[in-house]
């Protein structure tokens, strides 16, 4: 789409595509799915397995005609969807992003260097720790951010799930398949899973709840034995003898190499339009790396095909001057 014509020597060597998908999530597929039906020469980059958390979800059952559904089996049918239209995969992690105005530059750690038109970046989040003494040394060893990946080491065994949001509930609710028993940790002295989730917790019957309290540390030498809790009213600290412990207080976005180019919040996250648009022409972002309320796979879609249909218009316009 862009004209090679103007191209110096330097970047004719590099090679060329009209956009450049960094993440290749919920968000990051539905857009090149979009944008490779507009006839775009399109790239996914992605530094882990299609489908980002998805891939990682146990159940998923809102995502619109397909009821119940595993997070694998979805982002399977989406990466093979991308696949089937001719949209070039490749992996990739990305180090930085150089606005050369018209083009962009996209760097990877390997030190690979693609061309494009336009970026539409689609990263996502990362979980975020409790920052408690012994979480980093005890990851692997008793301490996880994945019940898909790390509950069957697990059965029969009792754990603490912490946080009270949605994603906490959930995958408790997976977890009780295989453990003997839950407790369910959070600093809040409520939870903010919806009352959906809640419910079907209980009814598990494998499941209590210690709201209120913060992790003061994670305990074991090898592995982990416990976890030292504190009651944040009343300062009283408790130990909770526990084989694993799973981690779900929020997520980090992944942004660290737009650092330079101030396109994000304070939080890190990236501030974009209705359109998806940064405030760097030729620069989208979509899903939850962005600035935004709801983060759900079906959110993300839809700000893929959005972003994409803003890059199809913007690179007509951007060849045409």
């Amino acid at each position: 789409m862009f004209d090679i014509n103007k191209t110096n020597i330097e970047t004719s060597k590099k090679e060329k595509f009209d956009v450049i998908i960094i993440g290749a999530g919920p968000g990051g597929m539905t857009a090149a799915i979009y944008t490779q039906r507009s006839n775009l020469k399109t790239m996914m980059l992605e530094k882990g397995a299609p489908g980002g958390k998805m891939m990682t979800t146990w159940e998923v059952e809102n995502y619109t005609g397909f009821g119940k559904v595993s997070g694998f089996d979805l982002s399977d049918k989406m990466f093979n969807h991308t696949q089937e239209l001719g949209v070039e995969y490749r992996y990739g992690d990305v180090s930085k992003i150089v606005d050369n105005g018209k083009t962009k530059e996209v760097h990877t750690t390997s030190g690979d260097v693609f061309e494009t038109g336009a970026v539409i970046i689609g990263t996502g989040t990362i979980p975020r720790g409790t920052k408690a003494p012994g979480e980093g040394k005890l990851t692997g060893r008793g301490v996880s951010w994945c019940a898909v990946c790390d509950g069957a080491f697990f059965k029969d065994l009792d754990i603490a799930v912490i946080g009270g949001g949605n994603s906490a509930i959930e995958e408790a609710i997976f977890l009780t398949k295989t453990v003997k028993h839950i407790t369910v940790i959070n600093i809040l002295p409520t939870l903010q899973a919806d009352a959906k989730a809640v419910e079907d917790a209980k009814e598990t019957g494998k499941m209590d709840f210690m709201l209120g309290y913060e992790i003061v540390s994670f305990n074991g030498d090898q592995q982990l034995t416990s976890i030292t809790l504190r009651n944040v009213e009343t300062k009283e600290e408790t130990n909770l003898e526990v084989e694993g412990a799973f981690v779900f207080i929020g997520q980090i976005p992944e942004t660290s190499f737009v650092k330079d180019l101030d396109i994000t919040n304070k939080w890190g996250y990236i501030e974009v339009n209705t359109k998806m648009e940064t405030r760097i022409p030729g620069i989208f972002a979509i899903g939850d790396v962005i600035e935004k309320d709801l983060r759900q796979i079906i959110t993300a879609a839809s700000d893929g095909s959005i972003a994409a249909v803003e890059v199809a218009k913007y690179l007509e316009k951007s060849n045409k001057l």
